[in-house]
């Protein structure tokens, strides 16, 4: 019995909202930056792959650093930094 409550006790501790907040961020960054085109091509690999990286092939690693070149990470961050600082400074009242 003290494993689950173990267990929910490190479920309760995640701060869900900052993670939804982020990944709501960086959603909508992938949607302004990349082509449906471009996102089907990253769904279709890994899918095939099964999310396993010895799955992938030379061509489509390439594929991969091609789109994920596209992506403005400079932005991301700026866009992510708020919301994540905003997020430490309440836990600490």
């Amino acid at each position: 019995m003290p494993r689950v409550l173990s267990r929910l006790a490190r479920l309760r501790a995640i701060p869900w909202l900052l993670l939804f907040e982020v990944a709501r961020g960086v959603h909508s960054h992938v949607m302004d930056t990349l082509s449906p085109a471009e996102r089907r091509r990253v769904t279709q690999i890994l899918r095939n792959s099964r999310g396993m990286p010895q799955n992938v092939t030379p061509k489509e690693r390439e594929d991969l650093r091609r789109i994920a070149g596209k992506l403005d990470f400079k932005r991301l961050g700026r866009d992510l930094a708020p919301r994540v600082i905003s997020s430490s400074r309440r836990k600490r009242r």
